[in-house]
Formats: C-alpha cells, structure tokens, sequence
C-alpha cells in the first residue's frame, strides 16, 4: 500500500523560517503535522475552533483527523507562542508577531469576527501594578475587548 503524503496550505518561507526559529529557541521539534496545523491557519486568515481546523485539514490531507490530535498541535503552538487562544470565543488564531515573547491584547469585532492583535506595553504595566497592589500573581493577562471594528462601523 502506497503511503500518501499529506498536503499542506501553503506557507511562506518567511513564516516557516519564523516557526522553525521560535521553536528552536524553546527546545522544541516543529514537526510536519505541527506546521501543516500553523499553515492551515495562516492560509485562513480567520480564529478558527478546533473543529473547523480539523475539518479543513481533513478536506486538505483527505483523510480523517483525531481531535485530540489537532488539541495537542494547538497547545503546542500557543505554548511556542507561534498561536493565540481567544478564551472568550474560544477559537485560535496566528499571532501577528511571534519573533518575540510577549503579552498581547485583543479587539475582538463582534459583526465580522475580526482580530486585532495589540501589544501594548503600559496595559502590561498597569495590570502588573494592579495584580502587585493587591498580592495577585497573575499566570497570563490576556485582555480582550469585544466590540465594532472601524471597518465595520463605517459599512453601518
């Protein structure tokens, strides 16, 4: 029986180069299936649930796909930084600028389900001062506001 090889979106090299240096970085193997995952949702553009990433990775590799499988790889790639998890919509989306580590906030549009991902220095600040004032010591601050994007409101 021939094997077949699975086809994956295709990814700019830029963005492999990027994973591949993140991953390093961590002490961690970008494997074939992890990077079809992280193509997958760069070619959509979109946060996607697990399920709609496991569906269009079985209409891309014609094959059927473990969810847990598709689980592993996202936590995989949230914990290399390469992905975000959206808790409130609980989707997942690339990150805009994974060459560095950091804590990003979210402007979620509640009409066409755009992300804008922000790295704002002084909303870090002013979290840590909160949490610090109070005895707090937060394990991640993500920080998303749901509301109307430019785009959308003007098309109002």
């Amino acid at each position: 029986m021939a094997r077949r090889t699975a086809r994956a979106a295709p990814l700019a090299a830029k963005w492999q180069k990027l994973a591949e240096g993140r991953c390093a970085e961590k002490g961690e193997r970008l494997t074939p299936a992890r990077l079809a995952v992280y193509a997958e949702m760069l070619a959509c553009g979109r946060p996607l649930s697990a399920y709609e990433l496991i569906a269009l990775l079985e209409q891309r590799q014609e094959r059927k796909i473990a969810p847990l499988t598709v689980y592993r790889h996202l936590d995989f790639l949230t914990r290399t930084g390469l992905v975000h998890r959206l808790q409130s919509a609980q989707t997942y989306f690339p990150c805009d600028h994974p060459e560095n580590a950091h804590e990003s906030q979210f402007l979620l549009c509640s009409s066409c389900g755009d992300v804008d991902e922000v790295e704002s220095s002084g909303i870090e600040r002013l979290l840590s001062r909160i949490a610090d004032e109070r005895g707090f010591r937060p394990d991640n601050a993500i920080v998303e506001v749901k509301g109307v994007c430019g785009v959308c409101v003007v098309g109002d």
